[in-house]
């Protein structure tokens, strides 16, 4: 099926604080496809940190964009439970008949595109979706309960990452969760994390977002003031942390959170990436008898993207303070350069109306 738009707006990354605004087709609808009129896109970290040069690791120039929000314009004959006009957001495209997606492991279907992919056109990428138009898989797009702002629905993949993470660390009431980092992804991490009964505590080190996450009524701790290893014990009575999610990809925040664990059955839950890669800062024998459950995680699920849906669309977790900036379209590299200041939360690039 030919799409009722053939053309489309994208942004690239060409190189280090090089970004452009160029044409692409559209594909041609698919029986499942879906044509969504993207209204914004946030800025991710590792795509403003690919556009500043911090990052080396993807083939460039780059199509990018997976924080999307949207309304559908028009459906392939196959589609069921998506019409135009219903606002949206989207995550990476799979194989929905694959063994893995039948048993729930979407995010490693055949079908994930990598980084190195390289688009008919030329450019390499995963997503296109900073864009004024994508073609997409339904079972890939999300249907919001109702129209929130566009920049807040964009949190759909990364609230869906958290949901995926705090799986596996499994918090609940009784418990005492700290959550290193107040940036974006770990006051993700500290609001679903709080939902769960568990007592959650943050620790940061810069007075902006140590006055965000009190904002959102969190238990800080502010790192620039104390030794964030001892203030836990003490505010835990000496007994430590049962889970630490590290949300900053440093050595020294993978230090505090082994120090803060309590002495058995301690759970870290590895969030952040850091470039350079950081180091574990641990000892192996201290995990060998702490018997420590340490866990990785990317990405996220069909299941997670779900319930993250359902947390924006039905205003469970307002992520509204997480929304530093908005930019026009044509404004891309503006947005990026003030995507990369340190201190903020996402930028938002606005397509039209939000």
């Amino acid at each position: 099926m030919k799409p009722i738009v053939s053309e489309t707006r994208a942004a690239i990354i060409a190189g280090p604080h090089d970004a452009w605004i160029v044409k692409r087709r559209l594909r041609d609808l698919a029986p499942h496809d879906a044509l969504v009129k993207i209204m914004s896109c946030n800025l991710c970290t590792s795509e403003f940190g690919l556009w500043s040069g911090a990052r080396t690791n993807r083939p460039l120039p780059m199509t990018f964009g997976h924080e999307w929000a949207g309304e559908v314009l028009q459906v392939g004959e196959a589609v069921r439970g998506l019409e135009p006009g219903d606002f949206v957001g989207g995550s990476h495209e799979y194989d929905p008949y694959s063994d893995e997606a039948r048993d729930g492991r979407t995010s490693e279907a055949p079908g994930v595109k990598s980084y190195d992919t390289q688009w008919a056109d030329g450019y390499y990428g995963r997503y296109e979706g900073c864009a004024e138009y994508v073609v997409q898989s339904q079972e890939s797009i999300y249907k919001f309960a109702q129209r929130i702002p566009a920049p807040e629905a964009g949190f759909l993949e990364p609230l869906a990452t958290v949901v995926n993470g705090l799986r596996k660390i499994d918090p609940h009431e009784g418990e005492t969760i700290v959550v290193i980092g107040a940036g974006t992804m770990g006051v993700l991490n500290a609001l679903v994390a709080a939902r769960s009964g568990a007592r959650v505590i943050v620790t940061e080190v810069m007075p902006d977002k140590v006055r965000v996450a009190e904002q959102l009524g969190l238990e800080v701790v502010d790192g620039s003031t104390c030794d964030v290893v001892e203030e836990v014990r003490h505010r835990t009575d000496g007994r430590g942390a049962d889970s630490v999610v590290v949300a900053v990809g440093l050595t020294v925040a993978n230090q505090q959170a082994f120090g803060m664990l309590k002495k058995f059955h301690g759970k870290v839950l590895f969030f952040a990436a850091g470039y350079p890669a950081p180091e574990v800062g641990v000892d192996v024998n201290k995990i060998h008898y702490g018997k420590m459950e340490l866990y990785g995680t990317l990405m996220a699920d069909y299941v997670d993207f779900k319930e993250s849906c359902r947390l924006l669309g039905e205003k469970i977790i307002d992520v509204s303070p997480l929304v530093s900036a908005r930019f026009a379209f044509d404004d891309i590299t503006a947005a990026f350069e003030h995507a990369v200041q340190p201190g903020g939360y996402r930028t938002a690039v606005i397509m039209g109306k939000e």
